[in-house]
């Protein structure tokens, strides 16, 4: 056995009485100080919040008030020993010592400006000498007073004698708090009643008991139709004049009313401006009025009514995002003159007049924007909204007047053509915030705001299929989709799924199984879709572009385009009806046959015929405008935007991969020039012109055959040479790691196509002769000559070997001359007037673009056009 050593024990044991000792000690409420005096520490507690009609304050309206708190402190004889005062804060705290011992009586007040008390508390202490004390006092607000008048109407004082006159105060939960009589003198046509109350909001009410002089018959009233809220505050008095008991012969028995004080205000309009969230409501009001003083609320869809402004003004604008504003139901005003509240008057929400920056159409070019792959703002790798806000001066500088963005609802895969929430964000890009933000920069920059609104289908993890497929037929969304619970095995295009019962649920899904197809023949989809478009016209977006209507209808790709086009014209007419006839409304008809995209008429179509006529003839062909423009030239669509000219998209190649690396078979230099050539094509055409994200520096990407399938054709935009940098997008990666692809730089910086310091980068091309350059250039002369951008379109030669095309508008005219031939030449004469502006000369060993600044011509000339020569003149 262990022997413990009989000195350390004892050691031990006095260490331990020592610190039980000091434990005692520090505990106790008194500590010595120096002989007589009393060391004092007070604490005051504000009062608890009460009720209040000003809920802009979220804690206790009241407190607001306080300018400062005083402390006095009384002796037993009551007389005064100490005062003091500190500025109102969260903590308040005196400090202080007091000579001798006693019983002191310690008052706490908080006071406004005016010395007028707002709360009041105190609390009595016997002090002993030479002690340190910590005292605690619990405040509460100081009553107010109520003061109500009721004026009696001559005529029936002549038909009824008062019995009884009561006021009756009720708290919000309707129970009864004071309850008042009048002092009734006889023939007095006005009594009144003093109250004192503890502040808060009170319901109050008018009891009355009369008797008819002819006949002794008795009436009384119901209290609830004279009840008028009231506030009373701390201190200070209230009045409700206004209360009057007549007769009404239309009825034939006495009444109560209320004569408000203040007459409600007439509310002239409201506006909201869905780009600048900004909502402003006007109201009118007698100026003989003084100290009127207006309260703005909302009432949202649930019947909540929230205050928004309070304002002596006439009008109140206020930000207020679209998100927000699609669940206001109206917008409402009362007025209060001293003390006493108007009713309030309300506008509807659909009597605000909607409207927004109205961005005009500079260079009529859009931009083809994936926002994971563009910039991203918070390092995560991912584009983002805020990262789009972040390069708003890029996109201006680029010369593009609208932005269509690849889908951004929340969706099941990256690309985010499987929506599962219409009226939500995707989490990767943002907040609701950060998009609204987003889209007011963007137009404040003069760029409009074009959203993907993909409704030919859902992801089969959207809450209604999911709901559809467990409920069947008992669910709302039923019929929503294209279900059956019959067998459907070997049919096209459809697919099953078995709910927690058990049942095989078949829906026809003509693109893939995760993406069932809306039912376009049931009335409330199309109900639903309006009211997407609704929720995102408030959100502020300025167009759309229609995913897939080509196949809102048919059972296979090519089947019922009729009925497809039916439904996209119904969508349109409904955008247009909304945003006016110049939106931005564009149908991605998947078809290069002219007869297809024509039936959509007057919806603009995506011009597939372009693109596969460009894509199959880079170095040109006889008759290749005629073919692929020439059938949108007509009386039947809106505006000058009558189609959407493109090259390149985001389900295709990169046509600047396919020109090097197919047409040319590795000659880069041969394969730029030709894609340049041929863009310079596309943005002289009428319409609105579309490049990719990405076009405008040469980025490279195809599609594979198979996993990651179409993922290397929307790979990260590359800012920096060597594609590191805080923004540079790179979610690509983990993919492309997860998967073992190693091709190109795939696992180290998720590009396939591009590696370090290729030159294909914003960084590298800000300089000379480069693709980005070429870009900005060519999109910019149409911003300097309208004629470029808006002006109708006449094709003067339309030879493999030249391009001519004439561009009108007002007073101004622009010829564009093109040789997309290698080899061969081609004259034109140009006629006296025009100034030869800008050029591009890739023809031999030449490469170089630019403007020029030449004379008009004196006379008509004969120009010859070299192989990969570009001309642009202007005439005004």
């Amino acid at each position: 056995m262990h022997k413990v050593n009989k000195l350390s024990f004892y050691s031990f044991t006095v260490l331990i009485l020592l610190l039980i000792f000091l434990g005692f000690s520090a505990c106790s409420p008194l500590k010595t100080v120096s002989k007589g005096k009393i060391q004092i520490s007070v604490n005051v507690n504000i009062p608890k919040s009460v009720e209040t009609k000003d809920t802009k304050h979220k804690i206790n309206a009241y407190i607001d008030e306080v300018s400062s708190v005083e402390l006095v402190v009384y002796d037993s004889a009551n007389v005064e020993v100490l005062r003091q005062s500190v500025n109102k804060n969260k903590d308040i705290s005196f400090s202080f010592e007091l000579p001798s011992g006693g019983t002191y009586k310690f008052v706490a007040n908080g006071k406004r400006e005016d010395n007028s008390l707002v709360f009041t508390g105190e609390k009595t202490q016997t002090l002993q000498p030479g002690q340190n004390y910590s005292i605690i006092i619990d405040t509460k607000f100081v009553n107010g007073y109520l003061t109500v008048f009721v004026d009696l109407d001559d005529e029936l004082l002549v038909m009824y004698d008062v019995q009884e006159l009561r006021a009756l105060l009720r708290d919000s939960s309707g129970n009864v708090i004071k309850d008042e009589s009048f002092q009734i003198t006889p023939e007095a046509t006005r009594l009144s009643l003093s109250i004192e109350c503890y502040p808060r909001v009170y319901s109050v009410g008018i009891s009355a008991r009369l008797k008819d002089k002819a006949t002794s018959e008795e009436w009384s009233n119901n209290l609830d139709e004279t009840a008028v809220s009231v506030e009373i505050k701390p201190g200070l008095t209230s009045v409700l004049d206004g209360f009057r008991i007549f007769f009404d012969p239309a009825e034939g028995h006495p009444q109560i009313t209320y004569k408000f004080g203040a007459l409600a205000p007439t509310i002239n309009g409201a506006i909201y401006n869905v780009d600048t969230n900004e909502l402003t409501i006007n109201w009118s009001y007698p100026s003989s009025i003084a100290n009127a003083k207006f309260y703005v609320y909302f009432l949202d869809k649930n019947n909540n009514l929230s205050l928004w402004d309070i304002t002596t003004s006439h009008s109140s604008t206020q930000e207020l995002l679209g998100v927000d504003f699609w669940n206001v139901q109206k917008i409402g005003v009362r007025a209060v003159v001293n003390g006493k509240e108007s009713k309030i008057e309300y506008i509807d929400k659909s009597n605000v007049n909607i409207t927004s920056i109205n961005v005009p159409l500079t260079s009529s070019t859009m931009y083809t924007l994936f926002i994971r792959s563009f910039y991203d703002s918070n390092g995560d790798g991912i584009g983002d909204f805020k990262g789009v806000s972040q390069k708003i001066d890029y996109l201006k500088s680029l010369g593009v007047d609208t932005v269509w963005f690849l889908p951004f609802n929340k969706a099941k895969s990256y690309h985010g053509y499987d929506v599962e929430d219409y009226y939500g964000v995707e989490p990767d890009y943002g907040t609701f915030v950060d998009l609204e933000n987003m889209i007011k920069v963007l137009n404040q920059n003069g760029i409009r705001v074009v959203m993907d609104l993909v409704v030919n289908h859902t992801s089969n993890t959207h809450p209604w299929f999911l709901d559809a497929v467990e409920n069947t037929t008992n669910s709302k969304y039923w019929n929503y989709y294209i279900m059956t619970l019959e067998n459907r095995d070997g049919w096209d295009h459809w697919h099953w799924k078995i709910n927690s019962k058990g049942q095989k649920v078949y829906y026809f899904g003509l693109f893939d199984s995760s993406m069932p197809d809306l039912n376009f023949d049931n009335p409330a989809v199309m109900e639903e879709i309006k009211r997407i478009i609704d929720f995102w016209i408030t959100v502020g977006v300025d167009g759309f572009r229609l995913d897939a209507p080509k196949h809102y209808k048919g059972w296979d790709w090519n089947d019922d385009i009729p009925g497809s086009a039916y439904y996209a014209k119904q969508i349109e007419n409904y955008i247009r009806s909304k945003l006016g006839s110049d939106a931005i409304v564009v149908g991605e008809v998947y078809d290069g046959d002219p007869s297809v995209l024509s039936q959509f008429a007057p919806m603009p179509a995506l011009n597939f015929t372009f693109m596969y006529g460009i894509t199959a003839n880079h170095e040109g062909k006889d008759n290749l405008l005629v073919e692929t423009i020439s059938w949108v030239n007509g009386a039947t669509y809106y505006l000058n935007v009558n189609h959407f000219p493109f090259i390149d998209n985001h389900d295709l190649n990169r046509w600047i991969s396919v020109l090097i690396d197919q047409k040319y078979s590795g000659d880069t230099q041969a394969g730029i020039r030709q894609y340049l050539l041929t863009n310079a094509l596309l943005l002289s055409l009428n319409g609105m012109p579309v490049i990719y994200y990405g076009d405008e520096i040469g980025l490279r990407g195809w599609k594979w055959n198979g996993d990651p399938w179409d993922l290397p054709v929307r790979e990260p935009m590359q800012w920096y040479a060597n594609q590191q940098g805080a923004e540079q997008t790179w979610w690509t990666k983990p993919i492309y790691q997860q998967k073992n692809i190693t091709f190109g730089n795939a696992n180290v910086d998720g590009a396939m196509y591009d590696d370090p310091n290729d030159g294909v980068s914003v960084e590298e091309e800000q300089t000379g002769y480069s693709i980005l350059n070429f870009f900005k250039q060519f999109i910019n002369l149409r911003a300097s000559y309208p004629a470029l951008a808006k002006g109708s379109l006449t094709i003067e030669r339309d030879w493999k070997n030249l391009y001519v095309i004439k561009r009108v508008y007002g007073t101004q005219e622009v010829l564009v001359l093109i040789n997309l031939d290698p080899t061969w030449p081609n004259n034109y004469t140009v006629p006296a007037g025009y100034r030869w502006v800008w050029y591009a000369f890739f023809n031999g060993s030449m490469f170089e673009f630019g403007p020029k600044s030449e004379s008009p011509l004196t006379n008509d000339t004969n120009w010859t056009v070299n192989p990969r020569q570009v001309y642009v003149f202007v005439k005004n």
